[in-house]
């Protein structure tokens, strides 16, 4: 055994590279017959045996193949063991053409010399050892058990040649795999299979490995031995099948899936670096549209799940995190997320019943796994910037449309212009005048003022390992991002401990904390740009570029001491002075235990919280630069606390060929929140910007308090045969506190059916359709995402005048409605999960109808009551799409390319507005029967009148206001009059439809390219056919001419001789001037295009390269976000909107503009 032991440590320790499978001989205690001499009989023996004589009886070792010293003979009378072992090897080696080689562990290696194979008279014609095995065995340093070692090398002549090895590679059916990657493992050498399977390669020696690995199959390694012919048969790889989803309270295996659901795992989330587990989505999933509509650190992006199914209530989705369902997945770490997966019809959905009908996203962390510990460490660094901004006009240019706004003016007033400006009517502002003449040369971009280039970090630590018994996994991160707004960044430190433990054969136990901290200094930055009270972005566009933000002394500009500048605000001003920080501290939670109370019953209990401690500041202080408004400062705190317990049960079994898992279970769930607010503005300075420098002079406060608790039972049944025919049935009942007396509890119920086709006897053996299941459901979910006392009277203090005083009291503020209910949703599903070509391209589609009932609406009621409006459910609404998803396998071997696409689309259409059906007007949005939630609203832009003669054709705006149209003005579409028809003059009956906020469909593409070790990851999204209304537009495009504007105005009319490009009106000054200009086609912008959204490369240390310095791994990478846009859109982000609320989509004002950054990091475990 001493000797089994020492040669298993030489093979495993020294050697390395060489694998079972060569038929290396080890030392055995075999008997040989000796003579008292010592020396062996005279009649012939295998050299193998003689080999293994002298290695016991010198007590060394000695390392050959099998296949080198199979059939040799020696006489006996060769071996004298009274002599040296290096005498008896070459007596009785160097007659067979044999040689050896001692290495510096003290052992020796049987080689062949290629000099003298002619001479070997055996059948057999053996290989000696390659030289870099014998290299490895001649350097590595000897075990304590050998001794010390000695050097030496295998001198060149001893190399072996090449062998060549050939073969073909089928699958399980006998069919030839065209282009299977074949590799030697541990070498750069390889090739692929031909069109017929077969493939030709050459390796070093016998022990040689070879990996033949394809997609949709099971990588398989062969060791080559005396083989020169090696045919293989790949099996399909059914683990992608095999995965497991995570559905509602539970998982089944993918391929048992009878609902839409999608998922992103960790190496994709890891691909992107992204700084939210929800920006993971972005273009990922058909159905979810993800929408950045902000750059600002920290902000999340909007995403809608199929459509838009409420008008008052919230649309956006369920997060569950770990078990625990929550709306704020600020804090969590996306290097933390294991798997995301998103529920979007019914079948999936229903088990959340009244949180369902705008789709769930369930968030999973990692776990520990038993092993070794692994500690990794992740980091990356880089920097952001503005990916886009409009173009904007010069100072000249602004100021020659600003000199022609005041001339229009003049004109309009029948004031004569035609002498120098300096004798109008309505002057010229001299800073205009210098800026025309020469004099100043100013030309400030504001934007450059207040944007920059803004660092972002990331670290994180973290532990992973455990036992049978107990895992861990354990990580603290650090992120910091600063906005590329000055003075805006968000940091966030969080930590994550996750412990799995089985206490006993039947009880275990699951722990989940994640204790963190946020920061954000924030800058308001939306805004129309009309007025002074507009946010950074919005005044850096329009603010005059001939005027410095700063003063020579160093003092902000003060636009308001300028009469045709008053309403700007300095935005360097802005962002430097005016402080908004937020801390916020979080704790969130769980854990459960699982008991099995028979081999196929579990009970399980889950206990959680989500605790939120939030303190907020504000400061503006009085400056010129803010029209010495009194300084105005604001404290704000708050508390919440969610508490959550869950029992369930779960069954599973399978009797035969039927399979059934059941779910049972009860949840509850409260929350209750807390905060105040006060406000002051009796500073006596600017010095101090807390609330306690007001001297305790409070001018405002406020407290609010809530609260609303969930209480559910739940079941679910899954059941198949053979894996072919699946029946999925759910149902939910949700008692809940914000609903009227009569309507407390509803009742979520969902069905789905589905086939798989693909394992009939007609399509089993099928070499085209490797997989084939159709799926269909039906379900009903609910929102109750309102308020959470809409359903009762309130009281609002009042004041009248009494006896000619003014009396304080109290007055109905709102109707009580105890019959307010859920908004509900009913949903029907068609799906087909398609796989053809060897499983290389692989197609998901899915087609839903849902009708949104019971919507919450404010209803105009009768007088009589005292109220002019009440909320009741009385909206309807019902929206419909396609979903695709495709992934292929273009390419396949050393070098990899892989695609997954997804497109999507849906229609929105409002079936039921209340007892009138009169439509919702909000801004430049309309909702309307017949019509999609939110769409544009206006005149119809067709142009300018160019002449006089197109002004006398009309139609006229307004016609007889001072406000009406002349020449060079916005005409409009004459669409209809008082009678339906078309009667030439243009007022509120030519308001129309102007546009949509929905696209036709969006999109999102990644491709995925590796070679060898090497990345790269292409991203891209966007869509087509959609508008925006850009508020905006109405500052950068306004006529009146006094603010910049965007440079695609230079085109504006001039005179009959120059009237531009025939779409942009003149400038006018008047202060009505904007008023023949009002909401119309002309401030929609193109909300078409194609974003190149992530570019990442990565390059992953050799593993051979690492172990020297104890390494477990080492990936490096760089990822460029935003580099690339394709679009017509002329302001920063085509893809926006200013609100979540769904009666106004698509609206840009002046959000903070998106950025693109580059960024380095590394992932290193050890």
């Amino acid at each position: 055994m001493k000797h089994v032991l020492r040669s298993l440590l030489l093979l495993g320790v020294v050697l390395g590279g060489i694998r079972p499978g060569f038929s290396q001989v080890l030392a055995k205690n075999q008997a040989i017959p000796q003579k008292e001499n010592g020396q062996t009989k005279a009649s012939s023996r295998k050299l193998k045996d003689v080999l293994l004589q002298l290695q016991e009886h010198y007590a060394v070792d000695i390392l050959f193949f099998d296949r080198n010293v199979s059939g040799l003979l020696v006489t006996g009378d060769a071996v004298d063991l009274n002599t040296t072992i290096e005498a008896n090897l070459a007596a009785i080696l160097k007659p067979l053409g044999l040689h050896y080689k001692r290495v510096k562990n003290g052992g020796y290696v049987v080689v062949v010399k290629e000099s003298a194979a002619k001479a070997a008279t055996s059948r057999v014609t053996g290989r000696g050892l390659p030289t870099d095995m014998t290299d490895r065995l001649s350097s590595q340093a000897s075990s304590p058990e050998l001794g010390a070692g000695i050097s030496g090398r295998m001198v060149s002549e001893e190399r072996p040649a090449d062998i060549s090895v050939r073969g073909s590679v089928r699958d399980d059916k006998g069919e030839s795999l065209p282009g299977v990657s074949i590799v030697v493992k541990g070498t750069q050498r390889g090739t692929t299979s031909d069109a017929d399977g077969n493939y030709k390669i050459d390796v070093s020696d016998a022990s040689a490995v070879l990996i033949f690995s394809y997609v949709s199959y099971l990588a398989q390694e062969v060791t080559v031995g005396n083989r020169t012919t090696v045919d293989v048969v790949l099996k399909v790889d059914n683990r992608t099948l095999d995965e497991i989803v995570v559905v509602g309270y539970g998982t089944v295996k993918k391929k048992d899936l009878t609902g839409s659901i999608a998922s992103i795992d960790t190496d994709q989330i890891k691909d992107q670096a992204v700084s939210r587990v929800d920006q993971a989505l972005l273009g990922k999933i058909a159905g979810v549209q993800v929408k950045p509509v902000s750059g600002e650190p920290g902000v999340a992006p909007q995403i809608r799940i199929r459509g838009i199914g409420s008008i008052s209530a919230g649309v956006g989705p369920l997060y569950v995190i770990d078990g625990f369902p929550t709306d704020n997945i600020q804090t969590i770490n996306p290097n933390d997320v294991e798997s995301i997966d998103v529920l979007k019809d019914a079948s999936a959905t229903a088990i959340y019943g009244s949180r369902g009908s705008n789709g769930v996203i369930i968030i999973n962390t990692k776990r520990g796994k038993s092993g070794k510990a692994e500690l990794s460490f992740d980091a990356y660094t880089g920097f952001q910037k503005i990916a886009r901004r409009p173009k904007l006009m010069s100072a000249m240019e602004q100021a020659q449309y600003y000199y022609d706004g005041i001339r229009n003016r003049n004109i309009d007033e029948k004031r004569d212009v035609s002498g120098p400006y300096s004798i109008w009517f309505r002057k010229v502002p001299q800073e205009v005048i210098d800026v025309l003449e020469g004099r100043n040369t100013y030309d400030v971009d504001a934007l450059d003022e207040v944007l920059q280039t803004a660092p972002q970090h990331q670290y994180q630590l973290t532990a992973n390992g455990g036992n049978d018994n107990v895992k861990y996994a354990l990580s603290g991160e650090y992120f910091n991002q600063q906005g590329i707004i000055i003075n805006s960044n968000f940091n966030r430190y969080s930590v994550r401990a996750n412990i799995d433990a089985q206490l006993t054969k039947r009880l275990s136990v699951k722990f989940n904390l994640n204790p963190s901290f946020t920061e954000s200094n924030n800058v308001q930055a939306a805004g129309a740009g009309t007025g002074p009270n507009d946010g950074v972005i919005a005044q850096a566009i329009i603010a005059n570029s001939f005027y410095p933000l700063r003063t020579p002394t160093g003092d902000y500009f003060a636009f308001s001491g300028l009469a045709g500048s008053s309403n700007l605000t300095n935005p360097l001003a802005l962002a430097n002075e005016v402080k908004a920080n937020q801390k916020g501290m979080r704790l969130l939670g769980n854990i459960s235990a699982e008991y099995k109370l028979l081999d196929n019953l579990k009970f399980n209990v889950l206990l959680g919280g989500n605790l939120i401690s939030a303190r907020g500041m504000s400061f503006k202080p009085q400056l010129p630069a803010f029209f010495n408004d009194p300084a105005i400062g604001s404290d704000n705190s708050s508390m919440l606390t969610n508490w959550l317990t869950e029992y369930t049960l779960n069954y599973a079994t399978t009797i035969g060929s039927h399979s059934f898992m059941a779910l049972g279970g009860f949840t509850s769930q409260k929350e209750n929140y807390e905060s105040n607010f006060l406000t002051s503005n009796k500073y006596p300075n600017n010095l101090v910007p807390n609330l306690s420098a007001a001297s305790g002079q409070i001018t405002n406060g406020s407290s609010d308090s809530y609260q609303w608790s969930l209480l559910s039972y739940l079941a679910r049944v899954n059941y198949n045969y053979q894996s072919k025919y699946y029946l999925t049935a759910s149902i939910r009942t949700d008692g809940s506190s914000r609903f009227g007396t009569q309507n407390k509890y509803g009742v979520f119920p969902s069905v789905a059916v589905a086939w798989r086709v693909s394992d009939e006897s007609f399509l089993k053996n099928s070499q085209f359709i490797n997989e084939l299941k159709l799926r269909t459901s039906y379900g009903k979910t609910g929102n109750n995402n309102i308020g959470n006392f809409d359903q009762y009277a309130t009281l609002s203090y009042e004041t009248y005048t009494y006896g000619g005083a003014a009396v304080g009291g109290f007055a109905p503020g709102r109707l009580a409605n105890s019959n307010l209910t859920w908004e509900k949703q009913q949903q029907v599903n068609f799906g087909v999960d398609f796989s053809v070509f060897k499983r290389r391209l692989s197609l998901t589609v899915d087609h839903f109808r849902s009708r949104n009932t019971d919507l919450l609406l404010n209803v105009n009621i009768s007088a009589l009551t005292g109220f002019n409006t009440a909320l009741q459910n009385i909206g309807e609404v019902k929206n419909s799409g396609w979903e695709f998803a495709v992934n292929t396998v273009n390419v396949e071997g050393k070098f990899r390319w892989s695609t997954d696409f997804n497109l999507s689309t849906f229609k929105n259409e409002v079936v039921k507005l209340g007892p009138q059906g009169d439509p919702i007007y909000v801004g430049g949005n309309v909702t309307q029967i017949g019509q999609p939630i939110g769409m544009f609203f206006g005149w119809i832009n067709d142009g300018v009148f160019q002449s006089a003669a197109e002004l006398a054709k009309g139609p006229i705006f307004r016609p007889g206001s001072t406000i009406t149209s002349r020449v060079g003005d916005s005409r409009f579409l004459d669409i209809s009059g008082p009678n339906g028809k078309p009667d030439g003059i243009i007022d509120n009956f030519d308001q129309t439809i102007m546009g949509t906020p929905y696209p036709d469909f969006y999109y999102g593409m990644t491709n995925n390219l590796t070679y060898k070790n090497i990345n790269l990851s292409v991203s891209l999204q966007g869509s087509k056919g959609n508008k925006i209304l850009s508020i905006a537009r109405l500052g950068t495009l306004n006529t009146r001419g006094r603010v910049r504007q965007l440079a695609s105005s230079n085109a504006y009319w001039k005179s009959e001789e120059n009237p531009g490009n025939g779409q942009v009106p003149r400038p006018n000054d008047a202060p009505t001037g904007n008023n023949r200009d009002p909401w119309n086609s002309r401030y929609l912008d193109e909300g078409t295009y194609l974003r190149i959204n992530n570019i990442t490369l990565s390059y992953q240390l050799p593993a051979a390269l690492l172990q020297k310095v104890s390494i477990g791994s080492l990936r490096l990478y760089a990822t460029a976000t935003n580099p690339f846009l394709f679009t017509k859109n002329e302001a920063f982000n085509p893809d926006v909107s200013n609100s979540d609320s769904p009666l106004t989509p698509g609206v840009d004002q002046n959000n903070y503009p998106l950025t693109k950054a580059l960024i380095l990091g590394l992932n290193l475990g050890f």
